[in-house]
């Protein structure tokens, strides 16, 4: 490819990530591209067209290559999660693999959000005691954040109970904590920021 070419490639991939979109034959590419656009042009189709059996005895031909491009779905995301930018920041800054929220997997979220609200929340080793009282009107507190984070903890270890507990979880009950998870970090960042400005 040229690199006018190259660069319109990598400016798509960029649009359908910020919208949101996933190529359902190629789940990974949009957030996770390929250095060289070569790579999922000419080997990861052709790949494809070898697992599902279309080539002439190890050979791919450009008209499957083309059907295949023709065909490709692309899929918007039901799994956008709308969250300050501020935590959004947050969630690639302590992101092992530099992700924004956007780009994780479910349990990924889950996880991630454990982490940022140990990350948050610890000062000197030790954990800072907050009053949410005034800008979480009682709806989170102390109790509630250690509870969450307990039922959590197995998205963040891969022992065959914490698997299993995973699991026991339905997508459903999963979207629900992650929403929470949003709530509570939403709640600890105002309450921080107030106990701040009360320290003035």
């Amino acid at each position: 490819m040229h690199k006018k070419e190259d660069c319109w490639f990598y400016v798509i991939l960029f649009y359908l990530s910020k919208n949101y979109y996933q190529i359902k034959e190629f789940p990974n590419l949009i957030n996770n591209p390929p250095l060289s656009p070569y790579q999922f042009i000419y080997n990861d189709i052709r790949n494809k067209l070898l697992f599902e059996g279309k080539d002439d005895n190890g050979k791919v031909t450009y008209n499957e290559r083309r059907k295949l491009i023709e065909s490709l779905s692309f899929v918007k995301s039901e799994q956008h999660i709308e969250i300050e930018h501020d935590i959004e920041k947050k969630f690639q800054e302590i992101s092992n693999r530099e992700a924004s929220f956007q780009e994780m997997s479910t349990n990924e979220r889950l996880a991630e959000i454990i982490n940022l609200i140990e990350n948050m929340l610890k000062s000197k080793g030790s954990y800072i005691k907050l009053d949410y009282s005034k800008e979480c009107l009682g709806y989170i507190n102390d109790e509630i954040i250690v509870e969450y984070k307990r039922n959590m903890q197995c998205f963040r270890h891969s022992s065959s109970e914490a698997i299993s507990q995973r699991d026991s979880y339905s997508d459903a009950q999963k979207k629900f904590f992650i929403n929470f998870g949003i709530v509570i970090l939403e709640g600890i960042k105002i309450s921080l920021e107030s106990s701040k400005d009360n320290a003035l």
